[in-house]
């Protein structure tokens, strides 16, 4: 499921013709040396506790427009997809918090931790788009220095957190995953899943005194914590530790809220303090973003998104976690470790999701349209591109496993035709994912207006699906096609390159498929690809061990 798997499938294909010119003895030390570990690309991207946070004051506050404009960065970056935190009870928070109390109580405290992690998943996000002029704000691990103070430590187990806290380790996990720290974000979030569990977030709410309020608090943070998982689960190739067969939340709670979004109306007294803090941010933006002008000979229509930042729809949401639930059943029904079926029930599997992905697509309300005209005017434009990027990113993996050579004696025609249309359906999932990133080159630009926190991802899937076509010599593409897979690799190449510079994990993922890329040039020679650098900015933290990591796992010597 995981493009890890992907990537090590690659390159044992590659391996195969090398292996038949040595000895038996050379091709068993050859395997026993290179573990499944070999072919993981994220790293450590920063040393998290790289400002000892006994040396910090726990409770300074930034500046209070900062604040705000971190707080309001924080909700713009996740864009309604991690819903950890209600928007408008952090801001009413935030906005009374008594910010001169030389003794804060627990419960403050708590909350103080909380924010911290807020701001510093909004400065990261802030200083990758580059929207944060130099000295705005601190750097994002202050903020989680201050945040571990106060008690949010990714080191340290919860003991019978309330709703906050898990809201609050939830928050850590994501923040952990952006930085790299894919198996510390796994860990910390089972631990944010059990205690969600302990709670009861899974279940659906019978109490009727419980205000309709609390109800989607704890839905949207059990949703969250679900939605984190799958894409763990997908990065990593590793099983979800939630069982849909157990939860009963329904997701129909989301579009039973307010058509102005997921989130509850201001009461009178605070509507004028929230106007006030988007109103801050939407002028912030406007002041330091020119990404339309910018973006303007783009397929994709950029001209489109001075809504970025805007509401996100009811609809949203709930769509987008049907999406998640197709995933999660991928993974369970197509690539678990104990499936054992023959290979024409993986076929009626993947038909069965294939209908259940195309209801789906047919079901989008017109603000949440993939294809089409722009987005409804004060709907954030970004989630149609979300979605859109999400829904490549499931195509890929139900289709992968039929992007192969696949040799079953007496296989019948139809049967045939099926394996060669998923493999077509694969590789062109992957070139319509690359098709939305922009032709003109820029990370932070995209990092605006695309799912940041996981396009290292995408871009892992989209760029293994094209070279695994490419070693199989391209055999389920048209002559005329190749062309266009050549260009949408180099744009995937081009954008790796661009942000391995201020990525360990993207330097290393560009290093493995510029190596994988060359010994597929060695077989198919006449690949139009010699204008893909050979080097890379190296990123600062890159070691002589990565190094020799990395040559001795990719070496085909």
């Amino acid at each position: 499921m995981s493009e890890t798997s992907w990537i090590q499938r690659l390159t044992e294909h590659l391996r195969d013709q090398t292996r038949a010119s040595r000895t038996d003895l050379q091709s068993e030390i050859g395997n026993r040396l290179i573990s499944a570990k070999d072919y993981t690309y994220f790293m450590d991207d920063i040393n998290l506790l790289a400002i000892d946070e006994d040396h910090v004051n726990p409770t300074t506050w930034p500046a209070f427009e900062v604040s705000i404009l971190l707080s309001e960065a924080f909700f713009h970056a996740v864009q309604g997809v991690f819903p950890f935190i209600l928007r408008e009870d952090f801001l009413n928070r935030l906005l009374r918090f008594p910010r001169d109390t030389a003794y804060l109580s627990w419960t403050d405290r708590h909350w103080l931790a909380t924010a911290n992690l807020v701001w510093a998943v909004g400065s990261k996000w802030l200083h990758m788009s580059h929207l944060a002029a130099p000295g705005f704000c601190d750097h994002h691990l202050m903020y989680y220095a201050r945040a571990r103070a106060l008690g949010i430590d990714h080191r340290v187990m919860f003991d019978h957190p309330d709703i906050g806290r898990v809201e609050a380790i939830g928050t850590l996990a994501f923040y952990l995953m952006i930085n790299g720290s894919v198996t510390r974000a796994y860990n910390t979030l089972g631990h944010a899943i059990r205690h969600a569990i302990a709670l009861g977030l899974h279940l659906t709410v019978t109490d009727p005194s419980v205000k309709p309020l609390d109800r989607l608090r704890r839905a949207m943070a059990w949703h969250a914590l679900y939605s984190l998982e799958v894409l763990l689960g997908e990065i990593m190739g590793r099983p979800t530790s939630i069982s849909i067969s157990n939860v009963t939340i329904p997701i129909s709670i989301f579009e039973e809220t307010d058509k102005t979004g997921l989130e509850r109306l201001p009461q009178p007294d605070e509507q004028t303090d929230l106007q006030k803090t988007k109103w801050l941010w939407v002028q912030f933006l406007n002041q330091q973003r020119g990404v339309q002008k910018q973006m303007t000979d783009n397929p994709t229509p950029w001209s489109n998104f001075p809504t970025a930042g805007e509401r996100f729809p009811s609809s949203h949401f709930p769509y987008r976690l049907r999406l998640c639930h197709l995933s999660d059943k991928i993974g369970i029904q197509l690539y678990t470790g104990h499936v054992d079926h023959p290979w024409s029930e993986i076929q009626r599997r993947t038909r069965e999701i294939q209908t259940e992905l195309r209801q789906w697509l047919d079901t989008l309300p017109p603000e949440l349209a993939l294809q089409g005209g722009a987005p409804t005017s004060d709907v954030d434009s970004r989630i149609q591109l979300e979605l859109n990027m999400y829904y490549q990113s499931v195509q890929m993996i139900l289709h992968r496993p039929c992007l192969c050579e696949v040799e079953i004696a007496g296989e019948s025609l139809s049967s045939q035709a099926f394996n060669r249309d998923c493999a077509r359906a694969c590789v062109h999932a992957a070139v319509s994912m690359l098709a939305i990133f922009p032709d003109n080159l820029n990370a932070h630009e995209a990092y605006q207006l695309l799912p940041w926190w996981t396009l290292l991802h995408y871009l892992a899937q989209a760029t293994s699906v094209l070279l695994l076509e490419l070693s199989l010599n391209s055999q389920h593409l048209s002559s005329n096609e190749i062309g266009e897979l050549i260009y949408h690799l180099k744009k995937a190449m081009a954008y790796l390159r661009c942000m391995s510079e201020g990525s360990l994990s993207a330097y290393r993922l560009w290093r493995m498929f510029r190596q994988l890329l060359n010994q597929i040039r060695t077989r198919y020679g006449d690949l139009d690809v010699a204008d893909i650098p050979h080097q890379a900015p190296k990123p600062q933290g890159w070691t002589e061990a990565d190094e020799t990591s990395l040559r001795n796992a990719f070496s085909f010597a």
